[in-house]
Order: structure tokens, then sequence, then C-alpha cells
């Protein structure tokens, strides 16, 4: 479950400061001053579908959030919890990129047959085929593939044995994961199977953010 993160904003139809609360790009809910009171507002999914919300995190996030809507709060406090705010969303960001990215190469990092200096991996084609499989069901989507042929220590590349898909701007991301991951498994079941056949990855995560496997 990704983290949720805050984001302070204002609208023409409330007088104070809004801070709303989005999981990756789903907008879970919001919280705002009203009647000498804060008011937290929480709406379904995008798929419209109850949202399960951790009770520790969500306690965390509505105590911060109370003392910005909060229109006592002082010009200093204010400050200190936007600077604080922003800290703890970039450390979510690094949360909500490394649980997927994390159980995906934790699963496939030594099943690769042939590492780079850099850390690039190389897997066999069978590996390849379960590590796309593995990308759709963690959300990621497999942007570039390309094969080798590995002999001895030697990669040889393959210049026909390179796929790229590109984002396509009429697809969300949940379309464009999925497009991408079908493309490259029927891509791949192609690529005749050999012994010395290794593919190597790039795949993106949710917030456009590309890795090398």
């Amino acid at each position: 479950m990704l983290p949720i993160q805050l984001a302070e904003t204002e609208r023409d139809d409330f007088d104070g400061p809004i801070v709303e609360l989005w999981r990756g790009d789903d907008f879970v809910g919001m919280i705002f001053w009203d009647g000498g009171a804060p008011i937290v507002q929480i709406y379904p999914d995008s798929d419209g579908d109850v949202q399960d919300l951790d009770i520790n995190e969500l306690q965390r996030l509505l105590d911060t959030a109370v003392r910005i809507v909060d229109p006592t709060a002082t010009e200093d406090e204010f400050a200190d919890l936007r600077n604080a705010v922003a800290e703890a969303n970039q450390d979510d960001a690094l949360a909500a990129v490394h649980p997927a990215t994390t159980e995906l190469l934790a699963e496939f990092d030594d099943l690769a047959v042939y590492r780079t200096q850099d850390g690039e991996g190389f897997f066999p084609k069978p590996v390849a085929e379960a590590f796309i499989a593995k990308c759709e069901e963690l959300d990621l989507a497999v942007v570039e593939m390309e094969g080798f042929d590995l002999e001895g220590d030697t990669l040889v590349p393959r210049p026909k044995l390179d796929l790229q898909v590109t984002p396509q701007s009429i697809m969300g991301w949940s379309e464009f994961r999925t497009y991408a991951n079908a493309t490259c498994q029927d891509t791949l079941r192609g690529w005749r199977s050999r012994d010395t056949l290794v593919i190597a990855f790039v795949f993106q995560q949710p917030d456009t953010e590309t890795i090398v496997a």
C-alpha cells in the first residue's frame, strides 16, 4: 500500500488553507477548518471503492494537517510545518518508490546471470517472463527491453532484439502499465529461446521515474 502524502492548497470557496491527502495519483480526502473545528472528508478511490487507511499513518497525518489549517496558528508555526511537510513528502515519495521496486528487485536480483560494473542485470528468458509478470502485479511497467547473447563473460548485442514502449498520452497509468507489460511479454515470446539469450530491462514506476533492473 502506497503511503499517503500531504499537500497544502487553497480554494476560492474556503477561507483558510486546505490540506489534501493523496496516495500516488489517487485523491484520498482533505482537511479544513469549519465552524471553529477541523473537518476531515474521506473520498472513495478512483474506482469508487472504499479506501483502506492505516490508522497510525492517518493519525499522524491528521495531527499535522490540523495544525496547518488551525487559524490560530502563528506564521512561524506555519513555516515550521510547511518545512516539515515538505520533508515528510520527500521521505514518503521515496517510500512510495521503494515498496514495489524493493520487492521486485529483492525477488529478481539474485536471478540475474550477469551484471555489469554499474549494476545492470541480465536475465534468462524464463526469468525475464516472470519479471514482466511481477511488474504488472506490482504496478510497475517495463518500458525498455533488450536481448543479448551471453557467451562466457561476454555480452553480444542482438540489434534486432530491442524494444522501447512509448507512453501514450490518451492512456492513464494503469492502462499504460498493462499495455507496456503485455507488449513486452508478447515481444519476448517471439524471441527464439536459446541457452545464451539474456534480457535487460528498464522499468517505470507510477511517478514516471525509470529504473534499470
